[in-house]
């Protein structure tokens, strides 16, 4: 049919306003970030699936509890895992406070777990990779709606 497609999630498209999408929605953390783009239904609600783990304690390893239901951005900065003004620790663990592990990090932001396990990474490696990567719920949000376009040419 010749139908060319030029869908973008980039910064470039002028013409476009960015949508904010907040993974709190459909993951254990608060990251409100901005989507410029023309990809179709980007605006739609964010809806979790029955996959997703919305709270805290759904990510932490047995024997661990979280003192937040969700957690602020994590972000590369190391002290980025601490939580509020006070810079509390999101876990306990035997009692005493304790910061996210790698695992737990990692399904937070909907990664299976062992994903940047790689090459040896330092915890510090790891949690930078995952400080730059975006939510894979909310690109799972993002490109669903490809599904169905795609699947009628």
């Amino acid at each position: 049919s010749g139908r060319k497609c030029r869908f973008s999630l980039s910064g470039s498209l002028s013409q476009s306003n960015p949508v904010m999408i907040d993974a709190r929605e459909v993951s254990a953390a608060r990251r409100s970030r901005y989507f410029w783009g023309n990809l179709p239904g980007m605006t739609r609600r964010l809806v979790s699936t029955a996959d997703d783990k919305l709270y805290l304690q759904d990510c932490l390893e047995a024997g661990r509890v979280a003192r937040f239901s969700k957690v602020c951005t994590i972000t590369t900065n190391p002290g980025s895992v601490r939580q509020g003004k006070d810079q509390q620790f999101p876990v306990t663990m035997n009692e005493k406070e304790d910061v996210l592990w790698c695992t737990e990090m990692e399904r937070v932001f909907g990664f299976p777990v062992h994903y940047t396990d790689v090459s040896n990474m330092t915890r510090s490696a790891r949690q930078k990779l995952l400080g730059r990567s975006w939510s894979v719920p909310v690109i799972r949000h993002l490109f669903s709606p490809l599904k169905e376009y795609f699947a009628s040419m």
